[in-house]
């Protein structure tokens, strides 16, 4: 393939789809980190509420990244709310595989709005 780049938007696209999908249909594993995360106590709305949030945040992020919209705004709300995850879940396997996610939303925002034209 001579775009790398798609394979990465693809991924990451099906990681923000799968993760939208289980919030709304399958929530129990985000209810339970949530309740125990020092965030339920900050969270202004009731954890189905939030979780209806993520589910919605997390298929619109799938679906602009997939689409290639609005992509210099979609990819940094995109590493915001995996650095966001990071904080929740504190959970060090959990981080280094959002890190990765954070990495693939980095490559596919430098390699559209990150170059310079004086090297």
């Amino acid at each position: 393939m001579k775009n790398p780049i798609k394979i990465i938007r693809i991924g990451l696209s099906l990681v923000f789809l799968a993760n939208g999908l289980a919030a709304l249909f399958a929530p129990k594993e985000f209810k339970d980190l949530l309740e125990a995360s020092f965030i339920s106590h900050w969270l202004p709305l009731s954890i189905p509420v939030f979780l209806l949030i993520i589910s919605i945040n997390d298929l619109s992020l799938a679906l602009l990244i997939l689409f290639n919209k609005y992509q210099k705004y979609i990819l940094v709300w995109a590493m915001l709310w995996l650095i966001g995850v990071m904080i929740t879940i504190q959970d060090i396997f959990g981080i280094l595989q959002h890190i990765g996610f954070f990495s693939m939303a980095l490559a596919l925002w430098i390699s559209t709005y990150g170059r310079n034209d004086y090297s």
